[in-house]
């Protein structure tokens, strides 16, 4: 199995293993200078030794041990398409990009490589989580990502997701201004959690309630401001009112990483094995023709039955 990536940034004269051990942990770093030693790895297309030194923009391609990739949900939909841009409407259960054993299943490998026709060129220009559905640009360029890329960091795109959450909130409406960073102490390493002084960057979320579901539940329209990570699950979590499905948000520690092995709903998640979270639309001004963009991403059908069954309580 042929794999390539591009060094980002961050490695600047990085010896070739380091790299590859530091960046794609799903190998030991024994078993990277191996493949490297099996000349199964090159660098702009010249074979790697062990010495070698990586930095910024080169390609490695790694010539991997084939194995059985973990399975995902591949039933995304491309809602847009121009010469500049793709409009994904990712399903949960898809990861954007390639990390650990999902180094293949991932929704940018396949566009590159398994999509008919393929996209070799696609690059992310922004991210959700694994399990929150809906819309995802992809730039066909670096240009285009590197313009969307600076809207994004000066807050300038508008994101709305939907979300039925846990509770009725008081108000219709409201603001969470609340800092979000690293739970400290943790021993699930992606959790986040609302952070004061140190360590806390600051993050703005604003809703809306859609409708009731139910006397214990609630539909509601939300805006973030910010663009932490898990910031609308953390977000929601903080005030009392966590995203049906939620395991990270509505669990503790333990308790999710016992979960984590099946996978399975639990009377709490309403028939949910991810929150009920999705990116429905995000506007920008498009880079290249200067015109405002909306791409939207309709419900997905298991939060539309979701919502179903909790109406019909």
């Amino acid at each position: 199995m042929i794999v390539s990536s591009s060094v980002p940034a961050n490695f600047k004269q990085a010896n070739i293993i380091t790299y590859l051990a530091t960046r794609f942990t799903y190998l030991s770093q024994e078993t990277w200078l191996d493949l490297v030693e099996q000349q199964r790895i090159t660098c702009n297309g010249v074979v790697c030794q062990s010495a070698t030194l990586v930095s910024q923009g080169d390609i490695v391609t790694c010539d991997l041990p084939d194995f059985a990739p973990p399975p995902v949900n591949l039933a995304y939909s491309i809602v847009y398409e121009d010469r500049w841009l793709l409009g994904i409407n990712k399903p949960g259960g898809l990861r954007v990009h390639s990390k650990g054993k999902f180094v293949t299943a991932n929704l940018i490998y396949h566009l590159r490589y398994e999509h008919e026709p393929p996209y070799a060129e696609a690059r992310l220009v922004n991210r959700l989580d694994a399990d929150t559905s809906g819309v995802i640009l992809v730039a066909r360029d670096e240009e285009t990502r590197r313009l969307l890329g600076q809207q994004f960091a000066e807050q300038l795109v508008h994101k709305e997701y939907v979300a039925v959450v846990n509770g009725i909130p008081a108000k219709e409406e409201g603001t969470i201004d609340l800092p979000v960073g690293r739970a400290q102490g943790s021993k699930v390493k992606q959790r986040q959690w609302v952070v004061e002084g140190d360590g806390g960057k600051t993050a703005v979320s604003h809703y809306q309630l859609i409708t009731p579901l139910g006397s214990q539940h609630a539909l509601l329209r939300l805006f973030p401001k910010s663009g932490r990570t898990h910031q609308l699950r953390v977000h929601l979590a903080a005030i009392g009112h966590p995203i049906v499905g939620d395991a990270l948000y509505t669990m503790d520690d333990d308790t999710f990483l016992d979960w984590c092995q099946q996978r399975q709903p639990i009377p709490s998640m309403q028939g949910m094995t991810r929150q009920a979270l999705h990116c429905q639309l995000t506007r920008f001004t498009h880079p290249m023709t200067r015109q405002l963009c909306t791409i939207e991403a309709p419900l997905p059908d298991d939060i539309n039955q979701l919502i179903a069954r909790l109406q019909a309580k």
